[in-house]
């Protein structure tokens, strides 16, 4: 059940990356959003928008440049070494490539076992046990499967295998960069299952990442969508998909594919050309340049998140 208050907490989170000698890059750009505990956040956007940047920054995979992060009630950006070891088993992460997550030369087996070792538990019989067990919760016979190696699995079986191991941990809190985005359609739905059932078996807050906005929306309570490393709007995910406020966000679901001619010709909309750089962005909105209803406030002042029924919305003239 989900609770009240929130689990995560990120406030004004930031990431640049240095593009020569003085020219920065804002790969995340102030971005602020709160999952609450028990629910599943989804974040869709464009390739390159910055998604997979900021569930890195969020666990310190990468060193924020500014902003703070919540665990908890407790800053992670703040946290010495020592203390976000001991925190790190409650944030466990699902990377999209499952294959080229897990070490070749180990198998299956101790794979999932390694993150047990890492934390301490010396009793090797024990850590069998739990792996074994873990194998079976996200559907892998570790009779087959325990003693082979990454090569020889599929790549729905290796997402299993990525799950099990993040799941041996007892998490609070699971990360999932594009973990379906990379697998058959048919698997992709047997992982989204398996991800339901686990989320309710193991009691997980999750954040999931995707630029698949139909599975967002079926695995999602609320959805945020980002545009050139900003938050454009957070909804319910019913909500965003019935009506939207963001012109980005009408133009990202106006591209999936509707079998209706007539219908998607409704969606569309005529936009404008061009885009802004993230190395150098101007003061104002960055969807400005692409946006139908983009007026001279938009170039000149950036728009901040703001409550408009139920939803959160950095856009000048919503929709």
């Amino acid at each position: 059940m989900k609770e009240k208050h929130p689990l995560l907490v990120v406030k004004n989170l930031s990431v640049e990356f240095g593009v020569g000698s003085s020219t920065k890059l804002q790969a995340v750009s102030n971005v602020s959003f709160e999952i609450g505990t028990g629910e599943t956040l989804g974040l869709v956007g464009e390739s390159g928008c910055g998604k997979s940047t900021l569930v890195r920054a969020l666990v310190r995979l990468i060193r924020p440049t500014a902003g703070q992060v919540f665990y908890g009630g407790e800053n992670l950006l703040q946290c010495t070494s020592r203390r976000l070891k001991e925190i790190r088993p409650e944030l466990q992460m699902i990377f999209q490539d499952a294959t080229a997550s897990l070490n070749p030369g180990r198998t299956i087996g101790k794979t999932i076992e390694e993150p047990l070792r890492v934390v301490g538990v010396t009793d090797k019989r024990d850590r069998t046990e739990r792996a074994r067990s873990m194998m079976h919760a996200v559907g892998l016979d570790p009779d087959q499967i325990y003693e082979r190696y990454p090569f020889e699995l599929s790549g729905g079986q290796c997402q299993r295998v990525s799950l099990a191991r993040a799941l041996i941990m007892k998490p609070r809190l699971l990360l999932c960069d594009e973990p379906v985005s990379s697998l058959d359609v048919s698997v992709q739905a047997q992982i989204l299952n398996l991800l339901g059932r686990i989320k309710q078996r193991f009691a997980l807050t999750i954040l999931f990442i995707s630029h698949d906005l139909a599975v967002v929306k079926n695995i999602s309570d609320r959805v945020a969508v980002m545009y050139m490393g900003k938050i454009c709007e957070i909804a319910g995910a019913e909500d965003l998909y019935r009506f939207t406020h963001h012109p980005y966000t009408e133009k990202l679901l106006s591209s999936i594919p509707n079998p209706e001619p007539e219908q998607q010709k409704k969606k569309a909309r005529i936009n404008k050309q061009g885009a802004v750089s993230q190395v150098t962005p101007h003061l104002g909105c960055r969807f400005y340049p692409k946006c139908f209803k983009a007026q001279s406030i938009c170039k000149e002042i950036e728009p901040e998140l703001t409550t408009i029924k139920n939803r959160q919305v950095a856009c000048h003239l919503p929709l």
